[in-house]
């Protein structure tokens, strides 16, 4: 039941509530009540904020909102002064006219901090000569009778063809730009962006897509110049359901010196695997490691496989008929510190790697707190056995982990889209071999769901689009920790005693308040990233519309 926690972590979790009295005996000093700072926060329309203000906004070159949906900001933590990059998200819901703006990347100028604007649009596909099928379109569904068409670049189609329109006629090609998403970009400023090629979340399993990663030259950001693609290996479409088994591609990655840690499918294994890439010539990119969890080979490791794996990661994990655990396996986001990589696998935990050679990276450490009775510490367990129906469960699913500067610490977050709502754990990893969990960070609102529908929020009318889950973050200062927190907006957390981490502000805010008149369907945020700029500026992206531009009036820059 214990297999793969460090010893260390096992006597903490033996000791209970010893780990942390304070905590243990007063719940609210780590479930976070918004009641305890509302009497003294900032109050505006539709925006509720604490050591925080709102200074701008990113704007098109008309003068009006940007309100394309922005996703995960480079280069992280903070931008070099002139530009930003995103990758773009949704179907663009405020921004309907900008066609391909949900399979495109962005640089963003930031000449004028408060103002960003848009200086380059980079899309998936060509949108003049390769027109992608509409939303909605026939071709998209997941019974089109003709999977695997050709794939050629650019395809011209005339998606209005009665014939094509109604699937009697198939088209005599396919983009796999088409089916391509781009949310995720990496710089190194003035030189390499690194945009991720995965398989477009609204489209289809049974066509092809790009999967790996593209290469872009940035030393003139406005123009980005193609240098190079790495595809992942991938398998020929299944014969009998037409369906790419393993192509879904990369989703995230980080660079590291002449390298790039990449999380990606991969020909032969269950989820993504560690891939790393040697990118000291970027236009030649060639694989120089890769890393797995045992069980994910196939069919070499299947008798090694101790979960099955389940294409959902906000649903608790439980025990099933056969013994195996039911679970969401896969290298989600990966952080490289020295010679060390912090691997966040979805529902097998947190994995520490020695990467000093990349050719053969070496566990160091794996803390697997997604699994039933591994963390009695964890503040979930009565709402994720009510999420289960009353069995022994596990919720939650490893996200992001981030060394905090100058301290070792690591601040890991868990996104997790049902109640009880993903948060934030906080460990020392002095020793690397044997992290300690420290604490638990979360907010009231995690843990408030609904009596009659257990996985769902009690406060659905606040959380539209996006539930109060954590998602991403970056460090302020060695002792204030900043996350993009979905539908809450943004956090900030004191962490000068990791033991008893602290709310340091919050900014909440509705994406209906930048819109001509109110829309319900944008009540609330999606607080997706956050970056710091060179003169203490933050950028907030939200997934669904618009780039804030923030000051922290809490705690200096140290």
């Amino acid at each position: 039941m214990l297999r793969g926690i460090a010893p260390r972590l096992l006597m903490t979790m033996m000791l209970g509530c010893a780990w942390l009295a304070t905590a243990c005996s007063d719940n609210r000093s780590r479930i976070e009540s918004t009641e305890s700072t509302e009497s003294t926060a900032h109050v505006t329309a539709g925006t509720h904020s604490w050591n925080f203000v709102r200074v701008g906004q990113a704007m098109l070159s008309d003068g009006t909102p940007d309100l394309m949906a922005f996703s995960k900001l480079a280069p992280w933590p903070g931008t070099d002064g002139d530009f930003l990059y995103s990758g773009c998200y949704v179907q663009a819901p405020l921004a309907d006219s900008q066609v391909g703006m949900d399979r495109c990347f962005v640089s963003m100028d930031l000449s004028e901090p408060e103002r960003p604007q848009r200086a380059a649009t980079v899309f998936a596909y060509d949108l003049e000569n390769s027109p992608a099928p509409p939303a909605g379109h026939v071709i998209w569904s997941a019974g089109y009778p003709y999977p695997n068409l050709p794939p050629a670049t650019p395809c011209r189609v005339d998606w209005d063809d009665p014939r094509i329109a109604d699937a009697s006629l198939p088209p005599e090609c396919w983009d796999p730009g088409w089916n391509t998403q781009t949310h995720f970009v990496a710089a190194i400023p003035g030189h390499l962006l690194a945009v991720n090629q995965e398989r477009f979340r609204y489209g289809t399993e049974r066509q092809a897509n790009n999967h790996g990663v593209q290469f872009y030259d940035i030393s003139n950001p406005g123009a980005p110049r193609y240098l190079s693609t790495w595809r992942a290996p991938a398998s020929e479409p299944d014969a009998a359901t037409g369906i790419y088994p393993d192509s879904r591609g990369a989703h995230h990655f980080t660079f590291h010196g002449d390298y790039l840690f990449v999380g990606t499918e991969y020909e032969g294994f269950i989820g993504k695997i560690l891939v790393i890439l040697d990118i000291s010539d970027p236009q030649v990119p060639r694989e120089a490691g890769r890393w797995w969890l045992p069980g994910q080979k196939t069919p070499e490791e299947d008798t090694q496989r101790d979960w099955t794996q389940r294409s959902l990661f906000s649903r608790p994990v439980t025990r099933l008929d056969d013994g195996s655990w039911s679970r969401h396996v896969g290298m989600h986001y990966v952080t490289v510190h020295d010679n060390t990589a912090y691997l966040s696998y979805h529902q097998s935990g947190l994995i520490m790697l020695d990467v000093s050679d990349v050719s053969a990276p070496r566990m160091l450490s794996r803390v697997d707190y997604v699994t039933p009775g591994n963390e009695p510490s964890n503040p979930n367990i009565a709402a994720c056995e009510a999420a289960a129906g009353a069995r022994p469960a596990a919720c939650g699913n490893t996200h992001t982990a981030k060394r905090v500067p100058g301290r070792d610490l690591l601040m890991v977050e868990d996104e997790y889209f049902t109640c009880p709502f993903g948060h934030v754990r906080i460990f020392d990893i002095s020793d690397e071999t044997q992290p300690e969990l420290l604490s638990h960070f979360l907010r009231e609102e995690t843990l408030d769901c609904d009596p009659a529908a257990p996985m769902r929020t009690a406060q659905a009318a606040r959380f539209p689009m996006r539930g109060p889950s954590a998602h991403i973050g970056n460090a302020w200062n060695s002792d204030t920790y900043l996350i993009a927190w979905y539908g809450l907006g943004l956090q900030a957390i004191d962490i000068s005693d990791p033991r008893n981490p602290r709310s340091a502000g919050f900014y909440r805010y509705e994406i209906s308040d930048e819109l001509p008149e109110a829309d319900p369907r944008f009540a609330g945020a999606d607080a997706y990233d956050v970056i710091i700029g060179q003169h203490g500026h933050l950028y907030l992206s939200d997934g669904h519309g618009g780039l804030r531009v923030l000051r922290y009036t809490g705690s200096p820059r140290q």
